[in-house]
């Protein structure tokens, strides 16, 4: 048993990461975690002075610290981890493509320009998406480059578009179509008063009518562009159309529906969820799938099973809660087991590989909401 109880108590809200620096820098206690007699517990067992250590934390209201007998060493901020199994996106690119997309949604822009620009658009989506690895996933968090949702949003959904025709085997200029067509699908939105649009609350019923004819007004605009595939347009117009039948405009179901359509109507969902707006937060990829989950009526099963296979559920260096009631950090992604990548405990320095351990399973992110759901304590 060391000396940790004479600096923390149970209570205290961590201020600064708490970190051992002899012999190696081991992290101990994140910024922000509260303190609670069964972590204390845990940290008795740790064989360390805790006097040594630059504790700061927040104790019923004042800021405590205690000096550390020996200086603290700065420790350099880890490079960020890239994913390898990541499909990469320039920053050249990411940041053209909502420079472009804000063209396209310009008052004034013409039937030439929103066919040309979004046509060089998709082609380059299509290509970085074509040219990464047979099993290289999208991470939608790499993607955003900007708060401006309605520019980042069809950007995203063009790009999430592409990868999920990709897996689905489509040849490269039905890629190109997806990705087009995801570019355009809310270009009626510009038709849609920004009261309602950017409306934080509850649409009321005569609101939500209005909002559900944005896809009509993208199929007029894109109605008068002749060189543009058929299939791009009704893209556009069917994506929130629903294969139960109980989408919009006009209620089409199952194969009614066009593919392209089909293919949106999960990307629109599944970036809507997962993007930060004025009035909300976006959440987590694995929190947006579990809800689309529910959902899956409303969706062609084929297609969003391919769609869980080509996204990045869980990031890297994100942390997650597993069924041990451990909270880890996770390392890096196995092909093919998007829900079960390799994660490592930073208090036990125990990795575990997903894909090879089964005894162990993700509960979802590391957040109050599923601590609180399965009585978990920090």
């Amino acid at each position: 048993m060391n000396n940790v109880r004479q600096y923390l108590k149970a209570g205290d809200i961590v201020q600064a990461d708490i970190i051992t620096h002899n012999p190696h820098a081991t992290l101990l206690l994140r910024k922000g975690t509260t303190v609670t007699d069964h972590l204390l517990d845990s940290l008795e067992n740790f064989d360390y002075d805790f006097e040594r250590m630059n504790i700061v934390v927040n104790r019923n209201g004042s800021i405590v610290a205690n000096k550390a007998k020996e200086p603290v060493k700065e420790t350099p901020p880890e490079p960020e981890k890239k994913d390898p199994t990541a499909v990469s996106f320039s920053e050249k690119l990411k940041n053209d493509a909502v420079l472009a997309a804000k063209q396209l949604f310009a008052e004034g822009a013409s039937t030439k320009e929103i066919s040309s620009t979004s046509a060089e658009l998709s082609q380059d989506i299509s290509n970085t998406v074509l040219s990464a690895g047979v099993n290289a996933n999208i991470c939608i968090q790499d993607l955003r480059v900007t708060d401006e949702y309605t520019y980042q949003h069809s950007v995203d959904v063009g790009v999430l578009a592409a990868q999920l025709a990709k897996r689905l085997g489509w040849n490269r200029e039905r890629i190109s179509m997806a990705a087009q067509s995801g570019i355009l699908h809310d270009i009626g939105k510009k038709h849609v008063p920004l009261e309602i649009l950017n409306k934080p609350g509850r649409l009321t019923d005569d609101e939500f009518a209005i909002m559900k004819l944005h896809p009509v007004y993208a199929y007029k605009e894109l109605s008068g562009i002749r060189e543009m595939a058929n299939e791009i347009k009704l893209g556009a117009f069917e994506h929130h159309e629903k294969i139960n039948g109980k989408g919009y405009p006009r209620g089409l179901s199952g194969n009614q529906i066009s593919e392209i359509a089909q293919i949106l109507a999960i990307a629109d969902v599944y970036d809507a969820l997962t993007s930060k707006r004025a009035y909300k937060d976006g959440m987590s990829s694995a929190r947006a799938v579990g809800i689309m989950s529910e959902m899956m009526d409303g969706f062609n099963t084929k297609f969003f099973t391919v769609f869980l296979n080509c996204i990045t559920l869980y990031p890297i260096v994100s942390h997650v809660i597993c069924t041990d009631g451990l909270s880890y950090r996770v390392d890096r992604h196995t092909p093919g087991y998007p829900s079960r990548p390799v994660i490592f405990n930073e208090f036990t320095g125990r990795r575990i590989d997903l894909s090879e351990n089964r005894e162990i399973s993700i509960f979802g992110e590391d957040c109050e909401e599923i601590r609180e759901k399965f009585n978990l304590r920090k």
